[in-house]
């Protein structure tokens, strides 16, 4: 996980948490669920390459269900070609990367568009997760 030294302007890398999976990629049905939620460090770097997880998120879409990310989460929405036309927050390094899949930044805490909705950073859980439960209490948007 990303932590922060005094006087630095990046971030440090620490060890996060290990959980075990409840499923595999594999085993997504799509249509058991109202939303995928993409959370930030270093993971979406690397899951932006796996075919199955951007098959999920493109069925997300398809199926016009929830699709939520924070911080490099966006990296993943970008890989599926989710962000063009989209406004969208994410964490400023990656800000480029959202920019060049055709998002426009927003500089701010959390962001909606449509039914997607997006966070800078773990600063930004606040705004995020409230935005995120009035969405999933609301009627769906098409």
């Amino acid at each position: 996980m990303h932590d922060f030294e005094p006087g630095w302007d990046t971030y440090v890398e620490r060890p996060g948490y290990g959980l075990e999976a409840d499923l595999s990629f594999d085993q997504v049905e799509v249509g058991n669920y109202d939303a995928i939620l993409i959370l930030g460090g270093r993971a979406p770097e690397y899951l932006r390459n796996d075919r199955r997880l951007i098959d999920i998120v493109r069925e997300f879409d398809a199926q016009k269900k929830w699709i939520l990310a924070i911080c490099h989460g966006i990296q993943v929405l970008a890989a599926a070609g989710l962000t063009r036309g989209k406004r969208i927050t994410c964490y400023e390094h990656v800000r480029f990367e959202a920019e060049q899949a055709g998002g426009t930044f927003v500089d701010q805490q959390a962001v909606r568009d449509g039914r997607m909705v997006t966070g800078q950073t773990w600063q930004s859980h606040p705004e995020f997760y409230r935005e995120i439960f009035a969405c999933l209490t609301s009627p769906r948007q098409s």
